[in-house]
């Protein structure tokens, strides 16, 4: 299955790198080491797929080493970042 536009690409693969090398801390969770790049306007909401701008660090398929989750997955099409987890039940 082809993937989106803008996420393919010597553009794309320049973007990413660019992003990744700014910061590793996951704009969704807070926590370091991530792996992928997360549009924060989603491109199926008319999101600019190589607008560094609209682009931000998240955990992607292998998920936080901290938490655990899969936050660019968690996150999906919305426009809003999903509630932290609390680390326990108080």
């Amino acid at each position: 299955m082809p993937r989106s536009p803008g996420r393919t690409g010597t553009a794309w693969r320049r973007i990413r790198t660019r992003v990744l090398a700014e910061s590793r801390t996951c704009w969704i969770c807070g926590h370091g080491a991530a792996d992928t790049v997360d549009h924060v306007i989603p491109l199926s909401k008319g999101g600019d797929p190589l607008d560094p701008s609209n682009l931000r660090p998240a955990h992607g398929v292998n998920g936080c080493p901290v938490c655990g989750r899969k936050c660019n997955s968690s996150k999906g099409a919305n426009l809003t970042a999903p509630a932290p987890r609390a680390s326990r039940a108080w």
